[in-house]
């Protein structure tokens, strides 16, 4: 630097900021909409909104069954966590350019032909209702049913997909357990192992019990959640709630 001159860093740093500052409404830099005083979305996938207000997205987090809402093209607007996570898998359900679609010809055969018969004349399908196939993976099943808002406005979201995937239900937490069902911690982890699937002997392999301990803790879980076998004590813990 010259002797006497001054340094321009510190200007030139303000002024890269303020030429990458994005301006409110327009788009930041990084691809997302801007909001003054808020961090731009950017990587987010589009349809994060519009949809679900933030009071309908906390509510839908909560449930164990994934929740997709699309426009009348078919196209997502919004879905909660468990449906993000069964359409970043592609496995049966997937999104093509941003559109839901079903991996198999004929479900979707259906899923168009109601998308191009909604508000049409007596005859036209109703809902789309299937068991989706899914290669490695339980099968999961799809209700994909019209939105009819008769409010005299126009609304962006046509249809509610509901998905009912056991591979991706959350994990039942203890706390469920021992405050619904009454568990002991000891029971609550063998329930818990069960519910993901294990068999007994892998049960008693994971927590490094005997057999026998693991079988006496499960008769006492099936009395305490009343029922007289492991798949009705499965299908029980299924009906939920998983957590709080």
């Amino acid at each position: 630097m010259a002797k006497g001159s001054r340094p321009t860093i510190g200007r030139e740093a303000r002024a890269s900021k303020d030429s990458t500052r994005a301006k409110p409404g327009k788009t930041a830099g990084n691809g997302g909409r801007a909001v003054p005083g808020k961090v731009p979305r950017g990587s987010l996938p589009r349809w994060t909104s519009p949809g679900f207000s933030p009071f309908a997205r906390s509510i839908l987090e909560k449930i164990d069954r994934g929740v997709v809402l699309l426009d009348a093209g078919g196209a997502v607007i919004d879905a909660n966590s468990i449906a993000r996570q069964v359409l970043t898998h592609g496995n049966g359900l997937l999104l093509r350019n941003g559109r839901f679609s079903f991996a198999d010809a004929e479900i979707e055969g259906r899923f168009e032909q109601l998308l191009k018969a909604t508000g049409k004349a007596n005859g036209a399908p109703r809902v789309v209702a299937a068991s989706v196939k899914r290669p490695g993976s339980a099968a999961c099943r799809v209700l994909v049913s019209p939105i009819m808002i008769e409010d005299g406005q126009a609304h962006s979201v046509a249809y509610i997909v509901v998905i009912y995937a056991p591979a991706e239900q959350r994990a039942i937490t203890h706390e469920v357990l021992l405050e619904i069902y009454g568990l002991t911690r000891a029971q609550a982890d063998v329930a818990r192992q069960l519910y993901t699937g294990r068999s007994v002997e892998e049960t008693a392999a994971e927590l490094q019990l005997s057999l026998n301990t693991v079988r006496t803790h499960l008769k006492q879980i099936f009395s305490k959640c009343n029922v007289q076998s492991q798949a009705e004590l499965l299908h029980t813990l299924a009906l939920g709630p998983q957590s709080f």
